[in-house]
């Protein structure tokens, strides 16, 4: 299907901004009217959403929700900031309020950031089109899980972006360095960056920094495509962290003159948001003026630097007590990248924390005589938005990338007595001995998948009965288990496979079920084959710990239909035999992921 207007949008932890473009022209717009933004020139909008006390209702949101949540005389209202990394399942996270549901508050805040959108799309060209016929590109960071991501899509559905039957390519996902490093890949002739050369994004945002390493490839004049060469990873370690690190070096500084109420404490952090964060440079001191409402602005004491309420902040004090614990996780990460790629033209930093002074100084400092360049493209703070509307424009620009995880399958194989479980022998019809409960491996974490390229594998199960299969993960580094069971493996996802009416097919016959997953995507995506019948499932991934109940969530179940060989037959570019699985089974690669089909019926052929 064709998609006259795309819409990129970058949900963040702190800000979130919109992007969009039409597809006969592709010029990017900007959305940079937000309700209630006043003299706020930053072309985002606050993540921020308002709650009455005891109600799932939203009342407000972005800058309205912060003004009104300052109100004194609203003490029955909450505010809710940076839910968004309640999708990290490896942060410790108190309870939301008022029995709130992650999936629904990220839904409910899209509602209304959408409704906005809308309006102000009306206002243009697109106009002449419908809402139904947009595509939605939605940004996400690179670290987050397979069951994040589906939380994500379903929150999109949720909040209305796109209607739970529309085809599963008009709304897209794409990891927030991908994003911004497509962004980056249009202004790569101002870098000087050219085809072979590999440069790191540094996506440095609100909440998370995400990092990833390209290879750009001309493969004609004027059409060059990304190739992701190392496994993009990142750390809950954003621009956000130096707020919470501010607030306690202000608490600790103050403690012996007066108490800081919330209300207070929020006009310093504006003023640290919005005038020193920016432009530190870690070798001026800063001086912050208190808010009158605490009393103070008379006050004078040397012991910290207080003279008539303003507040003498030293450099060093800053860099020590609320930067550089930041910085250092971020250069940690940077050095983890170089050594998988050491060979870099340039780390390009992006993302509303990628435009800081500080930061850019100190990787400068620390990797300047190993990268060619390290620079910082014009507007990146819009890169990732940006970014995601070339993907929705150009989805195939991005060719390769790395799998983040061992993914596979649960299945009965050939049972080998001198490693395998005695317990786990189980006899089949045949009358040969299988091992239960086997880890079928799809794909390896670290390997390289096309983004058109599958895995293939058949199995054989009895006719009409339907089965269920559960995809599996491995994140270890080290050997792969053996076994489902093992605790290093986790259950990622679950598929019901409905069995189709077959003509000329009677009851317990055997029938050949094929599983082809395709792990170059954003997400991933599974086709169940029988007899040239396809069904195809996307996000397939079981969500119930993002607090996804419906099971419409679960996976996109197609209906069966005769498959065209051009729309699945996939020109695979080798065949790899892994030694972990059965020799008489044979592999196709196409991707970097690995899946488990957990149906003590099935056995590999």
């Amino acid at each position: 299907m064709n998609y006259p207007v795309v819409i990129g949008i970058d949900f963040g932890t702190t800000y979130s901004g919109c992007s969009y473009a039409f597809a006969q022209n592709e010029e990017i717009i900007d959305i940079v009217k937000w309700p209630k933004q006043n003299n706020h020139i930053y072309p985002k909008t606050p993540t921020l959403s308002l709650y009455r006390k005891g109600s799932k209702e939203i009342l407000d949101w972005g800058h309205g929700a912060k003004r009104n949540a300052m109100k004194p005389n609203h003490p029955d209202t909450l505010l809710l900031s940076k839910f968004k990394l309640y999708l990290d399942e490896h942060l410790q996270k108190n309870v939301l309020p008022n029995n709130l549901d992650v999936v629904d508050v990220i839904a409910d805040y899209l509602s209304v950031f959408h409704q906005h959108v809308c309006e102000e799309l009306q206002k243009g060209f697109a106009a002449n089109y419908q809402q139904s016929s947009f595509r939605y590109c939605l940004t996400v960071p690179a670290m987050w899980s397979d069951q994040a991501k589906s939380a994500m899509r379903e929150a999109a559905i949720r909040a209305g972006l796109v209607e739970r039957n529309d085809p599963s390519d008009r709304l897209m996902l794409i990891s927030e360095p991908e994003a911004a490093a497509l962004y980056c890949e249009k202004k790569s002739e101002q870098f000087n960056l050219m085809h072979g050369q590999r440069f790191m994004i540094c996506d440095a945002g609100g909440g998370t920094v995400d990092l990833i390493v390209f290879e750009i490839n001309e493969e004609a004049p004027g059409r060059r495509t990304l190739r992701e060469v190392t496994r993009g990873h990142g750390d809950t370690c954003g621009s956000g962290f130096l707020d919470i690190r501010m607030r306690d070096y202000i608490r600790r500084k103050c403690m012996h003159i007066s108490p800081i109420h919330e209300y207070a404490m929020e006009h310093i952090l504006d003023n640290f948001i919005n005038m020193i964060k920016p432009e530190f440079d870690g070798l001026e001191d800063q001086f912050l003026e208190l808010p009158a409402c605490m009393g103070i602005h008379h006050l004078t004491d040397q012991s910290i630097g207080l003279s008539n309420g303003c507040l003498h902040l030293p450099a060093t004090e800053l860099l020590n007590e609320v930067f550089e614990p930041i910085v250092q996780q971020i250069l940690r990460l940077i050095e983890y990248q170089l050594q998988q790629s050491p060979d870099l033209e340039a780390i390009l930093l992006v993302g509303g924390f990628g435009q800081s002074n500080y930061l850019f100084r100190r990787i400068d400092e620390c990797f300047a005589d190993r990268v060619g360049m390290i620079g910082v493209p014009p507007r990146g703070e819009l890169a990732v938005v940006r970014g995601a509307v070339y993907f929705g424009l150009h989805p195939t620009t991005i060719t390769e990338r790395v799998s983040r995880r061992t993914y596979g399958i649960e299945t009965r194989m050939l049972f080998q007595p001198a490693i395998d479980p005695p317990d786990f022998l189980v006899t089949g019809v045949d009358g040969r001995d299988y091992c239960r409960q086997r880890f079928s491996v799809y794909v390896y974490r670290g390997q390289s998948v096309k983004v058109d390229a599958c895995v293939s594998k058949s199995f054989v199960i009895s006719y009409p009965n339907n089965t269920d299969s559960d995809l599996y993960a491995f994140d270890g580094d080290g050997p792969v288990p053996r076994l489902t069971t093992d605790p290093q493996i986790q259950k990622v996802g679950h598929f019901p496979i409905r069995m189709p009416k077959l003509e000329g097919v009677k009851p317990g016959d055997k029938v050949t079920l094929t599983i082809r997953m395709y792990f170059g995507l954003t997400e991933i995506k599974i086709e169940s084959v029988i007899l040239d019948q396809v069904i195809t499932y996307t996000s397939a991934f079981e969500s119930a710990k993002m607090g996804v109940s419906n099971p419409a969530s679960r996976i996109r179940l197609g209906s069966w239909s005769p498959p065209l060989l051009t729309d699945h037959v996939v020109t695979h570019p080798s065949a790899v035999m892994y030694p972990s699985i059965n020799d008489s089974h044979h592999t196709e690669m196409h991707s970097t992921s690995t899946f488990f089909i957990s149906n003590p019926l099935w056995k590999e052929q």
